[in-house]
């Protein structure tokens, strides 16, 4: 257009869409040969194949196992071809694209920007077609050309998210393992090491520690070192002030932050790239979230790492009790209707619907999730981000994967009324739904959904089972043992007091209870590892007539108990009891 004599801020208005096709043969469906392609080729297809936008909402194969080629036959006349069959590119003027085009940027500026937005290019979309034996790869590279410069923007992103990452050899891993013998000499190791390597150790101690968040806070006088350890901030090291702008430097560098920006808030994620695994770190790529804020004292720093070496996605080590396990592997089977795991941020809610997601996972089905952000990849499965800023919400990507007909959808949280309603009437036309809410306890999880607009004979219709819970840490295997005070065994009997016959749940003695003490393995904290508390409430008939009626969450939950549920309380002091946990930690988190 632009050399036909066209002005830029013309063609950005007025033109939606760029559509371009060509046709290429098809392989003849009676006669074509299956084949595995050479390692060059199918090193070439994934490359171009990875460069395709999470927004395209495309299932991308993870292996190139086979391909298909013309052989001939009589009913293709000895060509191996029969008919012809289109592969097309469509690129969308989007905000970021007209503006390339008002700012005349060249055509690599804009495909690569499109693609981005989620287009799919012709050899993209002949190559998805020729894995499928519809046409060969020979005719893909004849129609399209297009291998050579899809390959220079693969090696441009992958140039670019290498510099998004920061590398941990083994020997410094081996050197920070060596330095940790106690909590003090990790103090150490951190307060005096350079400029220079006080970011790779923060990183490495807190893979070997399998801490949860970082938090780098500056204060008055000198800068804290904060890790978050089975649930619990605890104070690593002190840094003077003057040494922070390097550390800060670091971090915002790897954000690709500018050093010379502050305020506001700025998120943004990078990794954290082993030279191989260690020790119990099977993974050598670890993603972290970053979130700096501008405090009263300088920039405060949170890092957030999503450690897979540390998620056993195995729904029977998650330390869920026998009698709620059976209950919810038998409701998330169901064919239709909605499961919900509540509880505040950082209770285990998402890694429950992991492995819940894993025992359902088969051929059979087809599995999407909506996620914000993806935090573990399962193979076999679907998975889409949302991104508010550019209006892809979580009810927006409801709608449209809907479409796609899915067995089984897991959507990371319930946040709003829109939402809500799309996953209620998604669970009563035929699909299993898996979510989480932020509620107290299961029963208050209906009142929620009812305050966000859901109706309530809709509600009572679609749930199937709604869980509660929390994680506590485990008491190390250095744990004391103690006899439990007059008061102690008085509360405790009157919390495990009411826990029906029909729980199935047999209530230790009440006469002992463990405390933390410290030793070596535990850092000489006396926990290590995180157990899971928890009660989960079946909704069946007699419930669903509760919600119907607009029953209040007390009301719920007092007939849920007398069905047999255990509540969240009862299961923590049985653990209690059983020596998994102490009172304190309870106490804590119910």
């Amino acid at each position: 257009f632009i050399e036909l004599g066209v002005k830029p801020n013309l063609i950005a208005p007025s033109v939606n869409a760029f559509i371009a096709q060509r046709l290429v043969r098809k392989l003849c469906p009676h006669c074509r040969e299956e084949y595995v392609p050479a390692k060059e080729t199918s090193d070439s297809v994934k490359k171009i194949l990875s460069i395709i936008s999470p927004k395209a909402k495309l299932e991308i194969p993870k292996t190139i196992e086979k391909l298909y080629r013309p052989i001939g036959c009589e009913k293709c006349h000895g060509i191996g071809f029969k008919g012809r069959i289109g592969i097309f590119e469509v690129l969308t003027i989007s905000e970021n694209i007209e503006k390339l085009i008002l700012e005349m940027g060249g055509e690599r500026e804009i495909t690569q920007t499109a693609l981005e937005d989620g287009m799919i290019t012709m050899a993209q979309d002949g190559i998805l077609k020729a894995i499928e034996g519809l046409t060969s790869m020979e005719e893909v590279w004849r129609a399209t050309g297009q291998t050579e410069f899809l390959e220079e923007i693969y090696e441009k992103l992958m140039s670019q998210s290498m510099s998004r990452a920061i590398d941990i050899s083994k020997e410094d891993m081996q050197l920070v393992f060596d330095s940790m013998k106690s909590m003090d000499s990790l103090k150490q190791l951190l307060q005096s090491s350079n400029q220079k390597n006080s970011a790779k150790y923060i990183f490495a101690s807190s893979l070997i520690l399998n801490v949860g968040d970082i938090h780098i806070e500056p204060e008055e006088k000198s800068v804290k070192i904060r890790y978050r350890m089975d649930g619990i901030l605890q104070t690593i090291a002190e840094i003077p002030l003057n040494e922070y702008p390097s550390l800060l430097g670091s971090i915002k560098f790897l954000s690709g932050f500018s050093t010379e920006v502050r305020g506001g808030v700025m998120d943004s994620r990078f990794s954290i790239s082993l030279e191989e695994p260690f020790e119990n770190i099977t993974e050598t790529k670890v993603d972290v979230r970053v979130s700096i804020i501008l405090g009263g004292y300088g920039e405060t720093v949170v890092m957030r790492l999503l450690n897979k070496s540390s998620v056993a996605l195995d729904i029977e080590k998650l330390g869920i009790r026998k009698q709620n396990l059976e209950k919810i592997v038998r409701e998330a089977k169901k064919p239709n209707g909605v499961f919900l795991t509540t509880g505040p941020t950082g209770s285990g809610k998402t890694t429950t619907l992991y492995s819940a997601l894993k025992v359902l996972n088969n051929p059979e089905v087809k599995i999407i999730t909506v996620e914000d952000p993806i935090e573990y990849q399962l193979d076999g499965v679907l998975q889409t981000s949302v991104n508010d800023k550019e209006g892809y919400t979580f009810a927006t990507a409801l709608r449209a994967l809907l479409r796609q007909n899915p067995d089984i959808m897991m959507i990371g949280e319930i946040r709003d009324e829109e939402t809500a309603n799309i996953a209620i009437q998604a669970a009563l036309t035929g699909h299993s739904i898996l979510s989480t809410l932020h509620t107290n306890d299961a029963a208050g999880s209906i009142q929620r959904l009812i305050n966000m607009g859901v109706r309530s004979d809709d509600l009572a219709s679609a749930v199937n089972a709604l869980m509660a819970q929390r994680l506590v840490r485990k008491l190390c295997d250095c744990k004391t043992e103690r006899q439990m005070s007059e008061q102690e065994i008085a509360k405790m009997k009157i919390i495990l007091g009411n826990i029906s016959d029909g729980s199935g749940v047999i209530v230790p003695a009440i006469e002992k209870v463990f405390e933390p003490k410290g030793c070596e393995k535990c850092n000489n904290i006396g926990y290590k590892g995180r157990t899971t508390i928890s009660e989960v409430l079946v909704v069946d008939r007699e419930i669903e007539e509760l919600i119907g009626r607009g029953a209040s969450s007390a009301q719920i939950r007092d007939k849920a108990m007398e069905e047999g549920m255990i509540s969240m309380e009862q299961d923590g002091m049985l653990k209690v009891l059983e020596g998994e946990t102490t009172l304190e930690e309870v106490e804590r988190v119910v």
